[in-house]
């Protein structure tokens, strides 16, 4: 099979060289199989058809932004700038005084997970806030809590209500806050927690995968000026038009977090886990992989897109958006971890390898029957399925074009048995499922063909064959056999950064 070389700039995304006899974008996502770059690596708008959150902002040092009268709603855009871009400014006074600084943390399941975890949490939390910070604190789920749920549910129905599956698994962080706030009340620390939907969460109506569209921390604020820390259930939030409780879908603690830093006036957000902070590679996979102490908001989304494990995509891309101050800290040691923040302009560098494995691919390829009859497929598959992963969407000719979606094995079966009824009647679509994928990525800002030849000599050496390579702006993505994606991954970190 030939090798292929895309780029996802816009407007540059022709082939190299391409095999005969298949639709391109069929062979670019088996082939290359990463999300679309534009959105795994935007520092920009939000992309794919979500508008971006409108974030009710005030000042990290606790004062109202003057100059703009409150909007029915609480939230308030300020006057465009030359570029056409609006700031986002506070919808609602706060009187918390600006002498005080407000720092967001994070707390992960394994860092909630038992009581001795819990009242070690609050013991840092409690030493963060006598050293003057005013603290918000978005917690998950203890542990494994969240499965042992999922679980529950499908023993009792083999196809959960996804509205019913968001109230039962909202019920996990719920848990973790009170406990944490019990936990804060023993060290004389006066807390308060709410949910999501308390701390104004705002939400699309998306059971189990839902976006924010808005956050309205009033309550918040109120309990920061009473000299209260407050907790915060991540995961969660409210739909305004459905007046629904809505699940933000794996990871979305972490977006929680950065939200609500950004409507607080781009304040600090730590995001603390079981780790030190982010690495070069897993460490179980690639020993000498070591501590990356600064990374920058671009490469940084890439690492999370394209298999890093340690922050949430979606929130990477919010903090970068908004500009909110980021950090990867471990809740079990006191260690400086990794700063996120603005890309550093430089020669072409790799900064970490990530790898995704066991993938599977879904690719719909078919003959449309009237107008618009992909894009119906594509809203369908985004509202029932809503953990695959969209890769292409080309339209070949006038009436024929391809679809393609990357997820578990267990998502793209389910999508493959249920196609019939998901594509609706008319048309010739079929679809095609491929499993065991693999992916191993360089992450970088500026990688071309040099990298991308030094790459795939270091894994020849290693005897890794390579399936494919694609391009992005972000990152070097390349395609190997399930098999051996260890081995390209400590093929490649030994060559770029070991």
């Amino acid at each position: 099979m030939p090798l292929r070389v895309t780029s996802s700039r816009p407007g540059r995304g022709r082939l190299v060289t391409a095999p005969p006899g298949r639709l391109r974008a069929i062979r670019g996502a088996l082939q290359g199989g990463c999300r679309g770059a534009q959105e795994a690596v935007a520092a920009g708008p939000a992309r794919g058809g979500h508008a971006a959150p409108h974030l009710a902002r005030g000042d990290a040092h606790g004062g109202r932004v003057a100059g703009r009268r409150p909007s029915r709603t609480g939230i308030t855009r300020g006057p465009a700038t030359s570029g056409g871009r609006r700031t986002l400014r506070a919808g609602s006074r706060a009187s918390i005084p600006r002498r005080v600084n407000i720092l967001v943390h994070k707390y992960g399941g394994t860092s909630v997970n038992g009581p001795e975890r819990i009242r070690a949490v609050a013991r840092r939390i409690a030493e963060a806030r006598a050293a003057g910070h005013a603290m918000v604190v978005v917690v998950s789920a203890m542990g494994d809590t969240t499965d042992d749920l999922i679980a529950l549910a499908r023993q009792v129905s083999p196809q959960p209500s996804r509205r019913e599956m968001d109230m039962l698994l909202s019920t996990g962080e719920r848990v973790s806050m009170a406990l944490l706030a019990m936990a804060l009340h023993d060290l004389g620390v006066q807390a308060i927690s709410f949910t999501g939907s308390q701390s104004g969460i705002l939400t699309d109506e998306a059971h189990s995968n839902a976006r924010i569209v808005g956050v309205k921390p009033d309550r918040i604020r109120a309990a920061l000026d009473a000299s209260k820390v407050v907790i915060v259930a991540g995961f969660q939030g409210v739909s305004p038009v459905t007046k629904e409780i809505t699940t933000l879908g794996r990871g979305g603690s972490d977006t929680s977090a950065v939200a609500l830093a950004a409507a607080l006036g781009r304040a600090r957000c730590e995001i603390f886990t079981d780790v030190d902070g982010v690495f070069t590679a897993d460490p179980r996979v690639a020993p000498a992989a070591r501590l990356v102490p600064r990374l920058g908001y671009r490469a940084c989304s890439a690492l999370a897109h394209l298999g890093g494990r340690v922050l949430h995509a979606r929130c990477v891309d919010l903090a970068a958006r908004e500009r909110v101050p980021l950090a990867v800290r471990s809740s079990f040691r006191d260690t400086p971890g990794t700063e996120i923040a603005e890309d550093l302009v430089e020669a072409p560098r790799v900064e970490a390898v990530t790898h995704r494995a066991d993938v599977s691919l879904a690719i719909a390829e078919g003959n449309a029957g009237g107008k618009g009859e992909a894009r119906g497929i594509l809203e369908s598959v985004s509202e029932q399925f809503p953990a695959l992963e969209l890769v292409a969407h080309e339209q070949a000719t006038a009436t024929h074009g391809a679809l393609v979606w990357m997820g578990t094995k267990d998502d793209v079966l389910e999508l493959q048995s249920r196609f019939r009824d998901v594509r609706g009647p008319g048309g010739e679509w079929r679809l095609e499922v491929v499993h065991d994928a693999a992916f191993v990525s360089l992450i970088g800002l500026g990688l071309g063909a040099p990298e991308a030849a030094r790459a795939e000599r270091a894994l020849e050496k290693a005897g890794v064959p390579l399936v494919a390579l694609r391009v992005t702006a972000a990152a070097l993505v390349f395609r190997v056999e399930n098999a051996r994606v260890n081995d390209a991954v400590r093929a490649l970190h030994g060559e770029f950064i070991a």
